[in-house]
Protein backbone atom coordinates (compact mmCIF):
# COMPACT_ATOMS: atom_id res chain seq x y z
CA UNK A 1 0.00 0.00 0.00
CA UNK A 2 1.46 3.62 -0.62
CA UNK A 3 2.38 5.09 1.88
CA UNK A 4 0.60 8.53 0.34
CA UNK A 5 -2.72 6.52 0.66
CA UNK A 6 -2.53 4.71 4.05
CA UNK A 7 -5.29 3.87 5.67
CA UNK A 8 -4.68 3.65 9.40
CA UNK A 9 -6.68 2.25 12.89
CA UNK A 10 -6.20 3.73 16.32
CA UNK A 11 -7.07 0.83 18.58
CA UNK A 12 -7.98 2.06 22.06
CA UNK A 13 -6.94 -1.15 24.28
CA UNK A 14 -7.63 -1.83 27.94
CA UNK A 15 -7.07 -4.96 30.11
CA UNK A 16 -6.25 -4.64 33.95
CA UNK A 17 -3.63 -7.28 33.33
CA UNK A 18 -0.81 -6.28 30.55
CA UNK A 19 -2.19 -8.96 28.25
CA UNK A 20 -4.43 -8.66 24.37
CA UNK A 21 -7.86 -11.34 25.21
CA UNK A 22 -7.75 -13.93 22.80
CA UNK A 23 -11.07 -12.13 21.26
CA UNK A 24 -9.58 -9.06 20.92
CA UNK A 25 -6.62 -10.39 18.76
CA UNK A 26 -9.32 -11.65 16.41
CA UNK A 27 -10.40 -8.50 15.99
CA UNK A 28 -6.83 -7.27 14.94
CA UNK A 29 -6.25 -9.97 12.67
CA UNK A 30 -9.10 -8.80 10.77
CA UNK A 31 -8.56 -5.55 10.70
CA UNK A 32 -5.16 -6.12 9.59
CA UNK A 33 -6.71 -8.11 6.68
CA UNK A 34 -8.82 -4.88 5.87
CA UNK A 35 -5.61 -3.27 5.20
CA UNK A 36 -5.04 -1.27 8.04
CA UNK A 37 -2.06 0.19 9.71
CA UNK A 38 -2.72 -0.69 13.25
CA UNK A 39 -1.73 1.83 16.08
CA UNK A 40 -2.52 0.39 20.01
CA UNK A 41 -2.58 2.40 22.54
CA UNK A 42 -1.71 -0.05 25.32
CA UNK A 43 -3.53 1.91 28.15
CA UNK A 44 -3.10 1.19 31.99
CA UNK A 45 0.70 0.20 31.94
CA UNK A 46 3.84 2.02 31.37
CA UNK A 47 5.69 -0.78 29.26
CA UNK A 48 4.78 -3.42 27.10
CA UNK A 49 5.53 -7.55 27.99
CA UNK A 50 7.53 -10.31 25.36
CA UNK A 51 4.70 -11.87 24.86
CA UNK A 52 2.46 -8.81 23.78
CA UNK A 53 5.66 -7.10 22.15
CA UNK A 54 5.86 -10.63 19.76
CA UNK A 55 2.24 -10.57 19.15
CA UNK A 56 2.02 -7.52 17.83
CA UNK A 57 5.45 -7.91 15.58
CA UNK A 58 3.72 -10.73 13.84
CA UNK A 59 0.69 -8.82 13.18
CA UNK A 60 2.55 -5.47 11.88
CA UNK A 61 1.00 -3.89 15.06
CA UNK A 62 2.19 -0.48 16.72
CA UNK A 63 1.58 -0.36 20.29
CA UNK A 64 2.32 2.35 22.89
CA UNK A 65 1.85 1.93 26.60
CA UNK A 66 0.36 4.94 27.91
CA UNK A 67 -1.61 5.42 31.41
CA UNK A 68 -5.31 4.52 31.21
CA UNK A 69 -6.63 8.40 31.72
CA UNK A 70 -9.61 9.66 29.21
CA UNK A 71 -10.59 6.48 27.99
CA UNK A 72 -11.33 5.76 24.54
CA UNK A 73 -10.67 9.24 23.26
CA UNK A 74 -7.93 10.10 25.42
CA UNK A 75 -6.74 6.96 23.76
CA UNK A 76 -7.03 8.06 20.23
CA UNK A 77 -6.40 11.82 21.59
CA UNK A 78 -3.00 10.38 22.75
CA UNK A 79 -2.05 8.22 19.17
CA UNK A 80 -2.83 11.14 16.70
CA UNK A 81 0.23 13.48 19.21
CA UNK A 82 2.21 10.49 18.96
CA UNK A 83 1.75 11.22 14.92
CA UNK A 84 0.27 8.14 14.28
CA UNK A 85 -2.01 9.49 11.18
CA UNK A 86 1.22 11.08 9.42
CA UNK A 87 -0.03 10.90 5.60
CA UNK A 88 -3.14 8.73 6.52
CA UNK A 89 -5.78 9.35 3.73
CA UNK A 90 -8.76 6.62 5.91
CA UNK A 91 -8.76 6.84 9.91
CA UNK A 92 -10.71 4.03 11.98
CA UNK A 93 -11.45 4.35 15.50
CA UNK A 94 -12.36 1.84 17.74
CA UNK A 95 -11.82 -0.56 20.59
CA UNK A 96 -11.66 -3.69 22.31
CA UNK A 97 -15.11 -3.07 24.01
CA UNK A 98 -16.78 -5.50 21.83
CA UNK A 99 -17.32 -9.30 20.73
CA UNK A 100 -16.32 -10.08 16.93
CA UNK A 101 -16.31 -10.04 14.10
CA UNK A 102 -18.45 -13.39 13.99
CA UNK A 103 -17.58 -13.31 9.96
CA UNK A 104 -15.02 -11.76 7.74
CA UNK A 105 -14.57 -8.03 8.05
CA UNK A 106 -13.39 -7.27 5.26
CA UNK A 107 -15.70 -7.47 2.42
CA UNK A 108 -18.05 -5.05 4.89
CA UNK A 109 -15.60 -2.57 5.38
CA UNK A 110 -14.55 -2.55 1.85
CA UNK A 111 -18.09 -2.22 1.17
CA UNK A 112 -18.94 0.83 3.55
CA UNK A 113 -15.67 2.54 1.81
CA UNK A 114 -16.82 2.50 -1.99
CA UNK A 115 -19.79 4.57 -0.54
CA UNK A 116 -17.10 7.25 -0.81
CA UNK A 117 -18.90 8.83 2.68
CA UNK A 118 -17.26 11.24 4.45
CA UNK A 119 -17.40 9.65 7.72
CA UNK A 120 -18.91 5.59 7.94
CA UNK A 121 -19.71 3.44 10.88
CA UNK A 122 -21.43 0.81 12.50
CA UNK A 123 -24.27 1.70 14.41
CA UNK A 124 -26.42 4.93 13.98
CA UNK A 125 -27.65 5.86 17.18
CA UNK A 126 -30.77 8.42 18.40
CA UNK A 127 -30.14 8.36 21.93
CA UNK A 128 -29.56 11.59 23.97
CA UNK A 129 -29.20 13.10 20.03
CA UNK A 130 -28.00 11.79 16.85
CA UNK A 131 -24.50 10.14 16.47
CA UNK A 132 -23.04 7.21 15.39
CA UNK A 133 -21.53 5.31 18.13
CA UNK A 134 -17.65 5.99 18.57
CA UNK A 135 -16.49 2.39 19.26
CA UNK A 136 -16.63 1.86 15.31
CA UNK A 137 -16.16 5.10 13.07
CA UNK A 138 -14.05 5.74 9.82
CA UNK A 139 -13.81 9.12 8.42
CA UNK A 140 -11.75 10.36 5.38
CA UNK A 141 -8.64 12.80 5.93
CA UNK A 142 -10.96 15.65 4.78
CA UNK A 143 -13.09 15.02 7.13
CA UNK A 144 -11.38 14.49 9.86
CA UNK A 145 -9.29 17.62 9.58
CA UNK A 146 -12.01 19.74 9.16
CA UNK A 147 -12.24 22.45 11.98
CA UNK A 148 -15.15 21.25 13.79
CA UNK A 149 -14.05 17.39 13.93
CA UNK A 150 -10.81 18.70 15.42
CA UNK A 151 -12.20 20.66 18.15
CA UNK A 152 -14.03 17.81 19.42
CA UNK A 153 -10.57 15.65 19.65
CA UNK A 154 -8.83 18.49 20.98
CA UNK A 155 -10.87 18.55 24.02
CA UNK A 156 -8.89 17.54 27.68
CA UNK A 157 -10.42 14.02 27.73
CA UNK A 158 -7.97 13.39 30.60
CA UNK A 159 -9.80 15.82 32.53
CA UNK A 160 -13.38 14.55 32.32
CA UNK A 161 -15.39 11.87 33.44
CA UNK A 162 -16.83 9.15 31.92
CA UNK A 163 -20.21 10.58 31.48
CA UNK A 164 -18.28 14.14 29.98
CA UNK A 165 -16.64 12.09 27.56
CA UNK A 166 -19.56 10.61 26.42
CA UNK A 167 -21.41 13.67 25.98
CA UNK A 168 -18.61 15.92 24.46
CA UNK A 169 -16.89 13.30 22.59
CA UNK A 170 -19.51 10.43 21.36
CA UNK A 171 -22.30 13.16 21.43
CA UNK A 172 -20.45 15.93 20.82
CA UNK A 173 -18.97 14.08 17.87
CA UNK A 174 -22.36 13.83 16.29
CA UNK A 175 -23.14 17.50 16.22
CA UNK A 176 -19.84 18.49 14.82
CA UNK A 177 -20.62 15.93 12.05
CA UNK A 178 -23.87 17.60 11.27
CA UNK A 179 -22.41 21.50 11.88
CA UNK A 180 -20.01 20.50 9.21
CA UNK A 181 -22.19 19.45 6.50
CA UNK A 182 -20.26 15.73 6.46
CA UNK A 183 -21.96 13.16 4.53
CA UNK A 184 -22.24 9.95 6.57
CA UNK A 185 -23.37 6.04 6.46
CA UNK A 186 -24.02 3.45 9.24
CA UNK A 187 -24.07 -0.45 8.98
CA UNK A 188 -27.01 -0.53 11.13
CA UNK A 189 -29.73 2.85 10.36
CA UNK A 190 -31.37 3.85 13.72
CA UNK A 191 -35.25 3.08 11.68
CA UNK A 192 -37.51 5.43 13.96
CA UNK A 193 -40.98 4.32 13.89
CA UNK A 194 -43.77 4.28 16.23
CA UNK A 195 -42.54 4.61 20.00
CA UNK A 196 -38.73 5.06 18.86
CA UNK A 197 -39.69 7.84 17.32
CA UNK A 198 -40.48 9.29 20.80
CA UNK A 199 -37.65 7.24 22.97
CA UNK A 200 -34.44 6.45 21.52
CA UNK A 201 -32.22 3.93 23.41
CA UNK A 202 -29.13 1.94 22.84
CA UNK A 203 -29.53 0.30 19.90
CA UNK A 204 -26.61 -2.12 20.72
CA UNK A 205 -28.34 -2.98 24.03
CA UNK A 206 -31.73 -2.86 23.64
CA UNK A 207 -32.15 -3.72 19.81
CA UNK A 208 -28.91 -6.03 19.96
CA UNK A 209 -30.16 -9.26 18.78
CA UNK A 210 -31.81 -7.52 15.82
CA UNK A 211 -28.65 -6.13 14.91
CA UNK A 212 -26.87 -9.16 14.89
CA UNK A 213 -29.46 -11.23 13.25
CA UNK A 214 -29.28 -8.21 10.34
CA UNK A 215 -26.21 -9.63 9.12
CA UNK A 216 -25.28 -5.93 9.27
CA UNK A 217 -22.96 -5.45 11.92
CA UNK A 218 -20.86 -8.92 12.88
CA UNK A 219 -20.41 -7.77 16.76
CA UNK A 220 -22.01 -7.88 19.89
CA UNK A 221 -21.42 -5.28 22.89
CA UNK A 222 -18.88 -6.43 25.37
CA UNK A 223 -21.46 -4.77 28.00
CA UNK A 224 -24.34 -6.54 27.07
CA UNK A 225 -22.96 -10.15 27.57
CA UNK A 226 -20.99 -9.43 31.22
CA UNK A 227 -23.51 -6.68 32.30
CA UNK A 228 -26.98 -6.89 30.96
CA UNK A 229 -27.18 -3.77 32.36
CA UNK A 230 -30.86 -3.44 31.67
CA UNK A 231 -32.07 -6.71 32.28
CA UNK A 232 -33.52 -7.66 29.37
CA UNK A 233 -35.30 -11.23 29.66
CA UNK A 234 -33.54 -12.52 25.99
CA UNK A 235 -30.30 -11.74 27.11
CA UNK A 236 -29.64 -15.42 27.60
CA UNK A 237 -29.49 -15.71 23.67
CA UNK A 238 -26.07 -14.63 23.03
CA UNK A 239 -24.33 -17.76 24.00
CA UNK A 240 -26.56 -19.97 21.24
CA UNK A 241 -25.69 -16.85 18.62
CA UNK A 242 -22.50 -16.70 19.35
CA UNK A 243 -21.77 -20.38 19.59
CA UNK A 244 -23.50 -20.76 15.68
CA UNK A 245 -20.57 -18.51 14.43
CA UNK A 246 -17.90 -20.97 15.11
CA UNK A 247 -15.21 -21.59 14.33
CA UNK A 248 -14.41 -18.42 12.77
CA UNK A 249 -15.28 -16.97 16.66
CA UNK A 250 -14.31 -19.37 19.08
CA UNK A 251 -17.22 -19.14 22.18
CA UNK A 252 -14.50 -19.93 24.55
CA UNK A 253 -12.88 -16.63 24.20
CA UNK A 254 -15.80 -15.13 25.59
CA UNK A 255 -16.17 -17.56 28.18
CA UNK A 256 -12.19 -16.70 28.96
CA UNK A 257 -12.92 -12.64 29.52
CA UNK A 258 -15.94 -13.43 31.70
CA UNK A 259 -14.16 -15.46 33.89
CA UNK A 260 -11.45 -13.35 33.87
CA UNK A 261 -13.20 -10.31 34.94
CA UNK A 262 -15.68 -12.33 37.36
CA UNK A 263 -18.93 -11.21 35.53
CA UNK A 264 -22.22 -11.67 37.08
CA UNK A 265 -24.84 -10.38 35.00
CA UNK A 266 -27.71 -8.75 35.96
CA UNK A 267 -30.88 -11.43 35.84
CA UNK A 268 -33.82 -10.58 33.59
CA UNK A 269 -36.68 -8.68 35.09
CA UNK A 270 -39.83 -9.43 33.87
CA UNK A 271 -43.01 -7.32 34.66
CA UNK A 272 -46.06 -6.55 32.50
CA UNK A 273 -45.09 -2.31 32.14
CA UNK A 274 -41.04 -3.82 30.61
CA UNK A 275 -42.79 -6.47 28.32
CA UNK A 276 -45.07 -3.82 26.53
CA UNK A 277 -42.13 -1.23 26.92
CA UNK A 278 -39.80 -3.85 25.26
CA UNK A 279 -42.26 -4.98 22.67
CA UNK A 280 -42.92 -1.41 21.46
CA UNK A 281 -39.28 -0.45 21.49
CA UNK A 282 -37.71 -3.67 19.75
CA UNK A 283 -37.74 -4.74 16.16
CA UNK A 284 -37.33 -8.62 16.46
CA UNK A 285 -40.79 -9.01 18.37
CA UNK A 286 -41.30 -13.06 17.88
CA UNK A 287 -38.18 -14.00 19.40
CA UNK A 288 -38.80 -11.53 22.07
CA UNK A 289 -41.65 -13.39 22.79
CA UNK A 290 -40.57 -16.47 22.61
CA UNK A 291 -37.58 -15.36 25.36
CA UNK A 292 -40.28 -14.42 27.51
CA UNK A 293 -42.07 -17.79 27.86
CA UNK A 294 -38.37 -19.42 28.23
CA UNK A 295 -37.81 -17.12 30.91
CA UNK A 296 -41.36 -17.89 32.94
CA UNK A 297 -41.03 -21.48 32.37
CA UNK A 298 -37.32 -21.01 33.75
CA UNK A 299 -38.86 -19.46 37.02
CA UNK A 300 -40.96 -22.33 37.60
Amino acid sequence: MSKMTRSVCLFAHYDPTPDIAPHVVHYLKQLTLCGLDIHLAFSGHDSVPAHVQKLCDELGIKIYPRPNRGMDFGAWQYLIQQGCLEKAETILFTNDSIFGPFYPLQPLFSTMQNLGRDIWGMVESYEMTWHLQSWFLCFKRKAFDHPTIQRVFTLPFHEMSKAEIIHHGELGLGVAIQAAGLTCASCWYANRRGLRKIISLNPMIINWLSVIKSHYVPFIKVELIRDNPVQLFWHYRWRKIVASYAPFFNPQWVDLYLKKRGSKPLPPKVNLFRIIYFLLLCRNKGTIIQALFHTLLQRK
